[in-house]
């Protein structure tokens, strides 16, 4: 159910006795689900149709950072990057951000827009935006990085729960090995 995420979190903030801006509500638009499949959808009327949808969801919480799914291959990535932008300019998003780019990618949207967050894979298994450079880019410029699929699913989960090295070291922690692999991040 496209929202259901956003209805949850409404409702938790408005159930929360803190003060709202001690958070950051950040979303996400760009893909579609025909079928169930997860398919990329950058144009424009699309990113600002979703915006909309998740605006509506979110029950008058504003959005502090929209991100882009993915970069469409059946859409220039440029429309995509000056949709996003539009958004932060008619103010109904604070910041906007990338999510599964490269350095080129990211240099090409920066030319174009502030990018405020680069969200990417990044895990102890999984360090490719990390070789690859685009997470240094992107914290070299400011942009905050979030790392989406730390542990990597299911089955890194159960990896890292049998890794002999993460066992030893979470055991000499008093941790578990995923506590291990999140604190990595943080390092």
């Amino acid at each position: 159910d496209a929202g259901q995420n956003e209805r949850l979190l409404a409702r938790a903030i408005a159930a929360w006795a803190g003060d709202r801006a001690e958070l950051t509500i950040v979303t996400k638009g760009g893909l579609v689900r025909p079928e169930g499949r997860w398919v990329a959808d950058g144009r424009a009327s699309h990113l600002r149709s979703a915006c909309e949808a998740s605006l509506s969801a979110l029950g008058g919480l504003g959005v502090d950072l929209y991100l882009l799914h993915a970069p469409d291959p059946r859409t220039d990535f440029a429309t995509s990057v000056r949709a996003l932008a539009r958004l932060r300019e008619d103010g109904l998003v604070k910041a906007i951000g990338l999510s599964n780019v490269n350095v080129k990618l990211l240099e090409e949207a920066r030319a174009l827009a502030p990018i405020a967050s680069l969200e990417a894979r990044v895990g102890p298994f999984d360090d490719r935006a990390i070789r690859g450079g685009v997470v240094e880019r992107a914290l070299g410029h400011g942009a905050r990085v979030l790392a989406y699929s730390p542990l990597g699913g299911p089955a890194g989960a159960r990896r890292c729960a049998r890794d002999p090295v993460l066992r030893a070291v979470a055991k000499d922690l008093d941790a578990t090995p995923a506590e291990v692999m999140l604190a990595w991040l943080g390092s």
